[in-house]
């Protein structure tokens, strides 16, 4: 049996809670790694556990299994996740729009968006490019410190509030999982870590808040609304959003390639 829990660690503020007490845990490597890479080490055995984009939680359910109900889900606006555009989001037809490529779900959200919210058909999705894109997809921290815009990109879709304007639902980015044939012991000593670092971390969040502030350009109190629009540990709520999302993603093409194994927003 491996001693040691090998987790991939996303590096983004939104994600800080469940990491912030892990790295001293004893049994537990941290493996940073941003959304879509994270997907592609849970499919090369490189780690046992991690919150891993949802639309590719679906490509590893053979291998790996739900972590209890942690997850990482908006419920009204993902504050960090962004279409900026140049023109209205309804007059995209034909549009030429960026995709980042740290992402899976986001990429799937907002297809899904494009297709039955806004009713629009781009004509390609490429890399980012702000010279030459109509519009493009940003995500994470740097969202973060762009959410009031860009010059030439005035229009600006957070694409949680879209999604929950839309289905009256929240939305979930991610969905902690862990390597099917881990141990009980360790599955559920990773259970019982990432419950103590959730209830540590919002009791301590002004002090953990005050580590980011600078960087992100954010008050303290701006960090603290921003982690409160968040749940970490699935509902009911989260449960029938996953649900309706998987059969979105369906319908516009998501299910029918692999996640993991095409770069889709290159």
């Amino acid at each position: 049996m491996r001693d040691t829990i090998r987790i991939g660690q996303i590096p983004y503020l939104n994600c800080v809670l469940f990491f912030h007490e892990l790295k001293n845990r004893e049994g537990i490597r941290l493996e940073p790694l941003v959304p879509r890479a994270l997907s592609g080490a849970a499919r090369d055995a490189v780690v046992d556990a991690g919150p891993v984009p949802l639309v590719d939680t679906w490509a590893l359910e053979e291998r790996f299994m739900p972590l209890g109900d942690f997850c990482i889900a908006t419920t009204e606006r993902a504050r960090s996740v962004f279409l900026l555009s140049k023109r209205p989001f309804e007059q995209l037809d034909g549009a030429e729009i960026g995709m980042t490529a740290e992402s899976s779900t986001s990429v799937r959200l907002l297809k899904v968006l494009l297709a039955n919210a806004w009713r629009v058909r781009p004509a390609r999705f490429t890399a980012v490019n702000r010279a030459g894109n109509d519009a493009f997809l940003l995500i994470g921290d740097e969202a973060l410190m762009h959410r009031r815009g860009l010059p030439d990109f005035p229009h600006v879709a957070d694409l949680g509030e879209v999604w929950s304007k839309w289905t009256g639902l929240p939305f979930v980015f991610a969905r902690w999982v862990v390597r099917r044939d881990l141990p009980d012991a360790q599955r559920e000593y990773l259970i019982h870590a990432l419950n103590q670092s959730l209830a540590s971390g919002w009791s301590q969040l002004d002090r953990i808040a005050a580590t980011y502030a600078s960087a992100l350009h954010m008050s303290i109190a701006e960090i603290r609304e921003y982690l409160e629009g968040f749940r970490f540990v699935a509902t009911d709520e989260e449960h029938r959003a996953m649900t309706k999302f998987r059969t979105l993603d369906a319908g516009t093409g998501g299910g029918n390639a692999t996640p993991l194994a095409r770069e889709e927003a290159r």
